[in-house]
């Protein structure tokens, strides 16, 4: 069950758009489920109309307008150039906007049971009499299916008891809620949300941005596509100066976040798409709104300890970006042309990573978001440079992103390992498409396969089937169905004796496969293992193994 929570000061407001037809007319039939008796016997018996809901609105504002008390809050804005939080003053939050929504697979829940939920919600949050105070007044609205087909209820209630006192819950309140909904999820036999069972969640996609993506003609969310974008040009970095060359170099608005009262120590960034691709506007999105992955600190772990010259050379890049000047460095390694041995390289690379990951506890959930991470952003720089298959590439890509959203404590730069995945997101970032027939696009796959395979068992190991079950169908089935037109050694006798092959003896055989290859499809890679649920092909390892550093 997932909840949101929303404080403002106009409780008439709050109600007539309750009982209105919605944000996209997904509004149907609007009436009371739950409250205090009051509510309950002139309310729940009808459809509420527009009079309905100004009385309610009257009769839960109530003892704030008695007692004259006020419930305000902090106000800020954010400094459009340094991205800074300036205080405007105070605002109003005496009124409290809770919604309880399900998946759309439990269906519809039915009065009498949105009823008890949330009554036991109100109870455990501390609104009724059962927190042995003065309660404070609230109703629970339900009103249809949201636009996604998820049942839900809204419950506004008033910041301020029935005795002029306030309620004590208000801040820190998603976090009582979150806890509340999980209590909730058993006692009712609710799917529970994987991201608090799971330590791992992913950014909804609001109403008005998807509007506006829709607008803008973008077959995907805007801070979707930001993020793929974002996330392959970062596995294909070696360092942060050319990783803000490579975002700006793809089109990408991208601007620093500074500490507090300085304009050179940045501590995040925001980025968006150029005007012209997005309805003429400049919507920035934070880097770790985009995914945990993506915040600026997580990202300079992979980049490891930089040096003088290269924080020097980052911080240039960063004044550049701010300014909106051109590149400090013109020739940097993102404008190279890749070599002839890339493909092969990248390829034992590739491998290596891979067989490294089967040899990971599985215990360690840091390693596994990682791993998820970059083969994420490894598609998607493949998904640039393919785009008969871009489609595919990038629907298994955002799968594995979701994995790659695990709450954990930033280490600092350089005390992870440096993902190998790098050299592969390289080649797809530089090599032209004319160059198919260069890379062995079949090996890639078969190694890209088997960290999916790690990944998805790690979910399992943990428990979460449905997380491993989605990784099996979306990532590894899809991907087995991929199809390799035009790319070097894509016949039946090489791909079957790669079946026979270690990994890294797979891929320093097609180090040196040439521009010559036949243009013939690829054959199917080798078949998926069963269906989960299956028995683990290695068992969790409880020694704690030290990584490589």
């Amino acid at each position: 069950m997932i909840t949101k929570i929303v404080k403002g000061g106009d409780m008439r407001g709050l109600l007539r758009y309750l009982q209105g037809p919605g944000k996209a007319n997904e509004h149907t039939a609007p009436h009371v489920v739950a409250g205090d008796r009051f509510l309950m016997a002139m309310y729940s018996a009808d459809l509420l109309e527009k009079d309905d809901a100004v009385d309610i609105a009257s009769y839960l504002d109530e003892p704030r307008r008695a007692f004259g008390t006020e419930v305000s809050t902090t106000s800020y804005i954010q400094e459009p150039d340094t991205g800074e939080r300036v205080k405007t003053g105070m605002r109003p939050v005496h009124v409290w906007h809770c919604a309880l929504s399900l998946g759309a697979s439990e269906g519809q829940q039915g009065d009498e049971r949105w009823q008890a939920i949330a009554q036991d919600f109100m109870d455990s949050m501390g609104f009724t009499e059962t927190s042995g105070k003065a309660p404070a007044r609230w109703v629970a609205v339900h009103h249809g299916q949201s636009a996604g087909g998820n049942d839900h209820i809204h419950i506004a209630a008033s910041a301020v008891r029935e005795d002029g006192t306030r309620w004590e819950g208000l801040w820190r309140d998603w976090v009582k809620a979150q806890q509340v909904a999980r209590e909730l999820e058993t006692k009712y036999g609710l799917e529970r949300l994987e991201s608090r069972e799971f330590d791992a969640s992913e950014r909804s996609i609001t109403f008005a941005e998807r509007e506006s993506s829709q607008r803008a003609g973008l077959a995907v969310p805007a801070s979707k596509l930001l993020a793929s974008r974002v996330r392959a040009t970062a596995v294909a970095s070696t360092s942060e100066a050319e990783w803000i060359r490579r975002v700006r170099r793809d089109g990408l608005v991208i601007k620093p976040y500074f500490a507090k009262g300085t304009t050179d120590v940045v501590t995040g960034y925001r980025v968006a798409l150029r005007p012209d691709n997005y309805n003429g506007k400049i919507v920035f999105f934070g880097g770790k709104r985009l995914g945990q992955d993506l915040s600026l600190p997580r990202l300079r772990e992979r980049w490891g300890e930089p040096s003088v010259e290269q924080s020097d050379a980052a911080s240039a890049e960063w004044q550049a970006a701010f300014r909106g000047r051109r590149d400090t460095v013109q020739d940097g390694r993102e404008t190279r042309p890749i070599s002839a041995k890339a493909p092969g390289v990248s390829a034992e690379k590739l491998a290596e990573f891979s067989e490294r990951l089967t040899q990971v506890p599985m215990t360690d959930r840091g390693a596994y978001a990682d791993a998820a991470r970059d083969i994420s952003g490894t598609l998607s720089a493949w998904a640039k440079f393919d785009p008969a298959n871009g489609d595919e590439l990038r629907a298994a890509a955002s799968t594995l992103a979701r994995s790659a959203q695990a709450h954990r404590r930033t280490d600092a730069p350089g005390r992870r390992p440096v993902a190998s995945t790098m050299g592969t997101a390289l080649l797809f970032e530089q090599a032209k498409h004319a160059g198919k027939g260069k890379i062995a696009a079949a090996i890639f796959m078969q190694q890209i396969l088997k960290t999916a395979e790690s990944v998805r068992d790690f979910h399992q190991a943990s428990g979460n089937l449905r997380e491993a079950t989605r990784v099996h169908r979306d990532v590894v089935a899809r991907l087995q169905t991929v199809p390799f037109l035009g790319y070097a050694g894509s016949t039946e006798k090489t791909s079957q004796a790669a079946q026979h092959q270690s990994p890294a003896d797979v891929a320093r055989s097609f180090a040196d496969v040439g521009a010559g290859a036949p243009d013939v499809p690829a054959p199917g890679l080798p078949p998926a293992p069963s269906p989960l649920p299956r028995p683990l092909h290695r068992q969790p390892n409880p020694v704690n193994v030290e990584r490589e550093r």
